[in-house]
């Protein structure tokens, strides 16, 4: 699903569409993104007009009755760079952009800080078309004017891309990235739609999970060392991990450590999240198992909020947390926040960041809410208003808060119905960024993923995808994994063993 804004015009609007009909979808598309109970087939004329004779620039005109036109006359799509598809493709977001400009001026809606790059990746773009041999200088023309983003997500998504393509390999399949599911939580927090179960009505389950998801690790690994597959990096997520405590905790990080750990991994982290789950004892368990990289997630250094949004935990449990993974030795610290949390305005994140700023993070990650649909919060919109209009200038704070820790970005994404249209950005000191965040949002290595809601992806050496889906609910996970496993191995080893 394409990122869009939290939609600020939910009235019913009619149009009545004059256009070449392969153009419709892509401005059916253009108006849905900005209008959500948009109609088609009555109503105001929205006229779209094209001239795209070859060897001649490419003229288009978008007008809505009743208000201005936009036109553009484009020759910078003669460049001798440029082929066909690259044309056939400029007339689709040339069209997108002009339905952008005339709807969001009749209904006052600012245009967004990313234009009309649509996708949850929009460093692919960039990556893309680096691959295609365009210089930077290019890109950033295309970004800028084709597709209208700010200068400010230009420099912020060039800057990004530039910077992760050391990461990447001559082959997707090796070395591969592993990611290891764990769809349980404390409490579920108010704005999350993931696939995660409190502990207090599905604990019961957590046994043959377990067992379950220790036999997937073990039959994976054996697969891995009969290929001679290296594993780059090994990440725990969820949910949160640190659920599993003692016993368990450490079963499950010294299979992973005997079967994946290698002198080529060069990350092994856990999502731990939530600081109530990150005891002394957890935090040795994970630094005897190898262990490089801990993310502890207030979301918000505010009591009030944490409460609101059924955090079980306080901003002192978030401080010990932290003193207890530095006490253990575990080398990079990652700690998450959230823009636009309910109640809070720009100087709760003013004092967010001043609290986290203390402890001396080497990762931030800075999320800005997404309302998503199975979240309670999109019952509450209006209470986001204020979130909403101050929203960028919290992402200004959070950039500059980052700076001032020595960090700098290293991976971005968007969502659907994002806090101002923003992006989730993660800041890294140098040598500490995860390789798998970068990995696993590019999509130029496969990740193969065990677990609850795991999602395999199987890349190919055309970048490419196949997807291997785990169940998201633990006692499906459990029951069905033995009759499951033999085709996914299967699957594996014909891409791997290429």
């Amino acid at each position: 699903m394409c990122p869009i804004p939290i939609p600020v015009n939910f009235d019913e609007v009619w149009f009545k569409i004059e256009a070449p009909p392969e153009l419709l979808p892509s401005i059916e598309a253009a108006a849905r993104g900005l209008l959500p109970n948009v109609r088609f087939g009555e109503g105001k004329v929205l006229r779209v007009e094209v001239d795209d004779t070859p060897g001649r620039p490419l003229y288009c005109s978008v007008e809505l009755e009743g208000w201005p036109a936009w036109r553009v006359s484009d020759d910078e799509i003669l460049s001798p760079v440029y082929e066909e598809f690259h044309r056939t493709q400029r007339v689709k977001e040339r069209v997108r952009l002009g339905v952008n400009v005339v709807l969001r001026t009749a209904y006052d809606i600012p245009m967004s800080p990313w234009g009309i790059l649509v996708g949850v990746r929009p460093t692919k773009l960039v990556h893309n078309l680096f691959d295609q041999g365009f210089s930077a200088n290019h890109v950033e023309y295309i970004l800028r004017e084709v597709y209208a983003v700010s200068p400010e997500r230009v420099e912020l998504v060039m800057n990004t891309a530039k910077w992760q393509r050391q990461f990447f390999h001559a082959s997707p399949n090796q070395p591969v990235g592993v990611y290891i599911g764990i769809p349980f939580c404390p409490t579920r927090c108010s704005y999350c739609s993931f696939a995660s179960y409190p502990i207090g009505t599905h604990g019961h389950l957590i046994p043959k999970f377990f067992e379950a998801l220790c036999w997937e690790i073990e039959a994976v690994g054996r697969l891995f060392r009969r290929l001679g597959v290296a594993v780059e990096s090994i990440y725990f997520g969820g949910g949160t991990p640190t659920t599993f405590q003692g016993d368990q905790l450490r079963r499950l990080l010294d299979l992973s450590r005997r079967w994946f750990l290698s002198e080529v991994t060069s990350e092994f982290t856990v999502e731990a999240g939530r600081p109530e789950t990150i005891l002394e004892d957890t935090c040795r368990i994970m630094a005897e198992n190898g262990v490089n990289r801990v993310s502890v997630n207030p979301q918000t250094m505010n009591d009030a909020t944490l409460r609101r949004i059924r955090r079980a935990h306080t901003v002192d449990d978030t401080i010990k947390a932290v003193e207890r993974v530095r006490r253990a030795g575990i080398p990079i610290l990652n700690m998450d926040i959230i823009l636009g949390l309910p109640g809070e305005d720009i100087s709760h994140v003013e004092a967010t960041l001043k609290a986290i700023s203390e402890l001396a993070p080497d990762n931030l990650t800075v999320h800005s809410l997404a309302v998503k649909r199975a979240s309670e919060l999109r019952k509450n919109l209006e209470s986001m208003s204020i979130a909403q209009e101050q929203g960028e200038a919290m992402a200004q704070l959070s950039a500059q808060a980052a700076r001032e820790l020595g960090m700098e970005p290293y991976y971005l994404y968007r969502q659907r119905y994002i806090l101002g249209d923003l992006e989730n950005i993660g800041y890294a000191r140098p040598g500490t960024a995860s390789v798998y965040n970068v990995q696993m949002m590019e999509e130029r290595q496969t990740i193969v993923a065990l677990g609850g809601g795991g999602i395999t992806k199987l890349v190919s050496p055309d970048l490419s995808l196949v997807r291997l889906a785990n169940p998201k609910c633990p006692a499906t996970y459990a029951q069905q994994l033995k009759t499951t496993m033999p085709a996914k191995l299967w699957q594996l080893e014909q891409h791997l063993a290429v």
